[in-house]
């Protein structure tokens, strides 16, 4: 490096990989900043710069080196940072500069004097341990090796095999399978995912398939709640469920849609009713899905969070940001880093991801378009955030609530589809004690699915509603108490 490289290098200022000092007394300043910059993006450090950005230089005497040396065996592994002397011009002194080239993938997360830390735009902080444990096991490749481990308790007649055949149909028809590998065999496709080796079901084959899961794999859960606010004192809706993937999504889509508002309008220039969700539903899935395909699954404490209170909708996740990301690059194109290749396959061949790590971009694009807050991404204590804002609060205008005072009619068509799988509006008329005009009991049915009681499939009369079932049939919601 030379002299004019340290001018263009300074010439805007500190930053997140630039940082000057004015003299070497601050080299314990400075042996945080390069740990910091060599568990992110790498930069410079600088000794001989002023605060404003002068270049003053510093002498640099054989006792200044043998302080150097000392100072680069603090650093734990040995890092990969170049120490040079750059002459002032004009003077007999110098400009140390530190170059830090970016440790993670190499020889992940480096210490300075026992401990690590990051640098931000703002400053330096340090990391906390469970990042450092994370990235350590990252760098020996456990958290990565998880859903590769094969099982022997459990095998293919554990599986949902119609949820397995819905995969390799969805990848056909969304051409991310090729004709001539199209195959209904069971066994044939857990081979061609991965899923089986030896006859021995892996990891991530239960996480995706099981068709009942079982309690030895706790980190397949998800907790579900509607809250007033953050002190999460008064209750509105509670649920919590463990299940494969897709039921976890769909658990989590169907709590969703509960409870975020959705306004309606018809477009001139159509027939159909256009609806309108309070925060973009395909954001949430976004996340969600993200959620459940970089979840750090070695870790079998904690689970996936679905918070929604008055003002945001939340998603926690444990593990934090896989293979170097930062949470800077996922407001930008950035390469896709998956820790589970296999679980992340599967989703791909659903059409449910891609491979160009653009989700994050998406759900920022979404709520911009919808004129929302811009969403927060965080790594927060033991795993991934990320928090959607209202346009307004919701409380007031949310229809669940803890009394909804139906009508005794309307009561009663729960208790019937409380008994049955789906009926159509025919079928409940003649279950009623006093059934009443057809058109009456279609809005009663209306009235029910806009509270969320209810939904149908399909149109007209052929259309079979159903129970959602996390309503008491006397309209009460449950989980109205506080879960521990």
């Amino acid at each position: 490096m030379e002299f004019k490289d340290v001018q263009i290098l300074i010439a805007n200022g500190e930053s997140k990989t630039i940082e000057n000092k004015k003299t070497i007394a601050e080299l314990e300043k400075i042996g945080k900043s390069i740990s910091g910059m060599l568990n992110s993006k790498g930069g410079y450090c600088f000794i001989g710069i002023t605060d404003d950005g002068k270049i003053i230089g510093t002498e640099v005497t054989d006792s200044t080196k043998k302080k150097l040396t000392d100072f680069y065996n603090q650093f734990d592994p040995t890092p990969a940072l170049e120490i040079e002397y750059i002459s002032v011009p004009n003077t007999d002194k110098y400009v140390i500069t530190f170059i830090c080239k970016a440790s993670l993938v190499e020889i992940g997360p480096v210490t300075y004097k026992g401990k690590a830390y990051y640098k931000t735009e703002s400053g330096i902080e340090l990391m906390q341990s469970e990042k450092y444990k994370q990235l350590l096991m990252e760098h020996a490749g456990l958290s990565k090796v998880w859903e590769s481990i094969n099982i022997t308790d459990y095998g293919i007649d554990d599986l949902d095999h119609d949820e397995i055949i819905k995969t390799i149909k969805l990848g056909l028809n969304g051409n991310r399978i090729p004709d001539d590998e199209y195959t209904e065999n069971i066994k044939e496709i857990l081979i061609n995912f991965d899923l089986i080796h030896n006859n021995k079901l892996n990891n991530a084959a239960m996480v995706l398939f099981a068709k009942k899961m079982p309690a030895d794999y706790s980190q397949c859960f998800i907790r579900m709640g509607r809250f007033v606010d953050e002190t999460m004192d008064d209750v509105i809706d509670s649920k919590q469920m463990r299940g494969n993937a897709f039921q976890i999504l769909n658990e989590a889509q169907n709590f969703i849609k509960r409870h975020i508002p959705i306004s309606s309008s018809y477009d001139p220039n159509k027939f159909e009713r256009v609806e309108v969700a309070a925060i973009p539903l395909l954001a949430i899935r976004e996340a969600l899905i993200n959620a459940i395909c970089h979840r750090d699954y070695s870790k079998h404490s904690g689970d996936i969070s679905l918070l929604i209170f008055n003002n945001k909708l939340e998603i926690h996740n444990i593990g934090h940001l896989y293979g170097g990301l930062s949470i800077e690059q996922l407001s930008q194109k950035h390469p896709s880093r998956r820790r589970n290749e296999r679980i992340a396959q599967v989703f791909f061949t659903r059409k449910l991801i891609d491979r160009w790590g653009g989700g994050t971009s998406r759900i920022l694009r979404l709520c911009a378009e919808h004129g929302l807050p811009t969403p927060i991404f965080a790594e927060e204590t033991d795993g991934f955030v990320v928090r959607f804002f209202f346009k307004e609060p919701i409380g007031s205008n949310n229809p669940v609530k803890h009394n909804l005072h139906l009508k005794e009619r309307e009561n009663e068509v729960l208790q019937i589809l409380a008994k049955h799988k789906a009926m159509s509006l025919r079928m409940i008329l003649e279950q009623l004690e006093n059934p009443p005009a057809s058109r009456t009991l279609g809005d009663d049915l209306a009235n029910l699915k806009h509270l969320g009681l209810v939904d149908s499939n399909g149109i007209g009369k052929g259309a079979k509603w159903f129970l959602i079932d996390s309503k008491e049939p006397n309209g009460a919601v449950n989980g109205a108490k506080k879960s521990d």
